[in-house]
């Protein structure tokens, strides 16, 4: 898992792409399109996961990964990354990328060093707020 995601924040995905089961299941942070995440939903087979890959890369841009937490127990991997890089806007150029930096879980299922199964978990609220969806807010208690 760390040398993957570490190469695919070099812009790397080759060893993300060897590491792909032909029947790969990829399951988004979002189960489905809405909002302004149009990349959810549940990806089957190596070349719809390639897909999503290819379409989240137009608009976020990611520079690197910092494991911060990796556990397996069997053919189950979880791990724990920061994960810094850069967003751009619907209509923006290259010079409008916004930084952000994300707590990202990743669980794994993996046999023969191979991933059947993956699933991604990210402080949504956090990346919006550094995106300029919306402002977060500070409460008085």
């Amino acid at each position: 898992m760390k040398t993957v995601l570490e190469a695919w924040g070099e812009a790397n995905l080759g060893p993300a792409h060897e590491a792909l089961d032909e029947h790969v299941v990829w399951k988004s942070a979002s189960t489905r399109e809405s909002g302004v995440f149009r990349f959810g939903g549940v990806y089957e087979g190596k070349a719809s996961v390639v897909a999503l890959l290819s379409k989240l890369s137009t608009r976020y841009f990611f520079r690197r990964y910092e494991a911060k937490e990796i556990m397996s127990r069997g053919e189950i991997v979880w791990g724990l990354f920061d994960v810094y890089g850069s967003y751009l806007p619907p209509g923006g150029r290259e010079r409008d990328q916004m930084p952000f930096i994300i707590e990202t879980a990743f669980r794994w299922r993996v046999r023969d060093g191979k991933i059947l199964e993956a699933q991604t978990f990210f402080d949504t609220a956090a990346l919006l707020a550094q995106q300029g969806e919306f402002r977060s807010t500070q409460v008085s208690v």
